[in-house]
């Protein structure tokens, strides 16, 4: 503690407490004088959102959806299984040709009848 530096006792200079209230009350009407700021801030906001609303700017429009489009979001959201579908389908058959179609390729064309009989 002895290496610490000893500190001078601090004086207030001269006349600053009489000088002090007179500061604090200008610095005090400075800010008044900005206040109509906020009251026109917040009148466009009000005034903005009137006008939005009026012109229904924020009224969502709406996508109707095929029946592809819904009977597909029964399928993702797994409310619907396979045999739910199956089960509603005039021509079950049918649809699992044209699935085995789409996602298999076919034979025919992977295979010639001259490599067929290499032995």
């Amino acid at each position: 503690m002895n290496q610490l530096p000893k500190l001078k006792d601090f004086n207030a200079p001269e006349g600053y407490f009489d000088r002090l209230p007179d500061q604090i009350m200008a610095k005090s009407r400075a800010k008044k004088s900005h206040s109509w700021i906020r009251y026109a801030a917040a009148a466009v906001v009000v005034i903005g959102l009137t006008i939005t609303w009026q012109a229904d700017l924020f009224t969502p429009t709406y996508h109707q959806l095929t029946m592809e489009e819904i009977a597909n979001l029964y399928i993702e959201s797994n409310i619907w299984t396979t045999e739910d579908i199956l089960s509603m389908a005039d021509d079950p058959n049918g649809i699992l040709d044209q699935i085995i179609n789409e996602e298999m390729p076919l034979s025919e064309d992977l295979w010639f009848e001259d490599e067929l009989n290499w032995f």
